[in-house]
Order: structure tokens, then C-alpha cells, then sequence
């Protein structure tokens, strides 16, 4: 009998617990539903090749290439931004020039307004570590980008844009390269 009483009262105290936790969601949903910004990663931008200097640009003269493998975000509002979540991957490819079994490149990630324009940038460097005889790697990272905002439905209008950062004789490089 007491068995049943104890049952009972953890039983109870189960179900107000669960109530106060769907309470607590339905807060936290409400509060920080909106539209999510767009999320891409430019063209141009989205892969990179790295030759060994000098005037080589054949396969012999590559040290590194990157290009974006796949992105997944989501966002959450607060009381004046939304924050917008993006799991990045990147793959990385060590072509015979390079080397050094570590090398680096850079990517970022921009925030453009409803009118474009850019109005915040934010540089990342990968790390690379090519082991033994490793030529291939996946950058895996984890990007959090604030977008102040007055309208919590305004938060479609903006975006936030992904690209390798690339020199400029890199971009004429693969621009070319896309127009054969």
C-alpha cells in the first residue's frame, strides 16, 4: 500500500514536471520563432585551387584544393537578432606541390543586408594536417552569425553568404577554368 502511495506521488510529480516542460518549450518557441535569412555559398567563391608559385598551372603545380562540401543551418531569435546556426563541412584535397604535410586556407562568412549590400564579414583559417599519406580532409566547423534586428519578420530579408577566400589571380584562375 505505501508502495502504491509512493508510485503515485512519483507519478504525479512526473506529470507536473512534463507540464512545466512543455510550458517551458511553448516559451522558448514562441519567443524565438521567425523567419530564418537565407544561407548560400557563392559560385564564384565556392572552390579553390593553390599553385606552387611560378608560372606552372598544370595538375604538377597544385599544393591544395578546397571546395565546399555541404551546409545545414537553422536559426534562433532573441529579443533583437536572430542567430543564424551553420554546420559547414569543406573538403580539402593535397595535390602533389604541396609539401608540407600542414597547410591553411581561409573562407568567411558575410552577412548582406535586405539591400545586398555587405555589412559584415567574418574570416575563418582551416587548419590542415595531412598525415602519412592522407591526401584528402573534410573541414567540419560550426558557424554562429548575429544579424541585429528591429523586425522579427524582416529576418528572409537578410542573408549570409559562404565563400573560400580566394586571391584575385585564383578567382580569374577558376573563373577561366568554368568557361571551357
Amino acid at each position: 500500500m505505501l508502495f502504491r502511495s509512493a508510485q503515485a506521488a512519483v507519478t504525479n510529480l512526473f506529470r507536473l514536471l512534463a507540464v512545466a516542460a512543455a510550458m517551458a518549450v511553448a516559451a522558448c518557441s514562441s519567443s524565438t520563432s521567425g523567419p530564418c535569412p537565407k544561407v548560400a555559398v557563392l559560385s564564384d567563391l565556392a572552390e579553390l585551387v593553390r599553385f606552387r608559385q611560378g608560372a606552372g598551372r598544370d595538375l604538377t603545380d597544385v599544393e591544395l584544393q578546397a571546395k565546399f562540401a555541404s551546409f545545414a543551418f537553422g536559426c534562433r531569435y532573441d529579443k533583437d537578432a536572430v542567430v543564424v546556426e551553420i554546420d559547414v563541412q569543406i573538403e580539402a584535397t593535397r595535390g602533389p606541390a604541396q609539401i608540407a604535410n600542414r597547410t591553411t586556407f581561409e573562407y568567411f562568412a558575410a552577412i548582406t543586408n535586405p539591400a545586398g549590400e555587405i555589412v559584415a564579414k567574418e574570416p575563418f583559417t582551416a587548419d590542415l594536417e595531412f598525415k602519412g599519406n592522407t591526401t584528402k580532409l573534410v573541414v567540419a566547423d560550426e558557424l554562429a552569425q548575429r544579424i541585429p534586428l528591429i523586425d522579427r519578420n524582416s529576418g528572409s530579408n537578410w542573408s549570409v553568404l559562404l565563400g573560400l577566400q580566394l586571391t584575385d589571380e585564383q578567382r580569374d584562375w577558376m573563373r577561366r577554368q568554368r568557361g571551357r
